[in-house]
């Protein structure tokens, strides 16, 4: 009968150990999903260079200006 709950116990333990790194690992992946990507490290850096450089803050403005038409029509500006 002990041999029984002994290996009763091992089964849920393994079982539990099992959930914990499915958990884990689905965690992981949402988090890296919801976290910014490389692009918008860039976009930040942008917008800090048009703080300190006065040319640059015009390319930032006119790129502002370019995703708020295409965001307000649907379909790229045209040139």
């Amino acid at each position: 009968m002990q041999l029984f709950l002994g290996a009763l116990l091992l089964v849920a333990l393994v079982i539990a150990f099992l959930a914990i790194v499915a958990f884990g690992i689905a965690a992981m992946k949402r988090s890296a999903r919801d976290s910014p990507g490389s692009g918008a490290l860039g976009n930040a850096m942008q917008e800090l260079e048009s703080l300190f450089v006065e040319s640059k803050k015009h390319v930032i403005e006119a790129e502002h200006d370019a995703h708020a038409d295409e965001d307000a029509s649907g379909d790229p500006p045209e040139k």
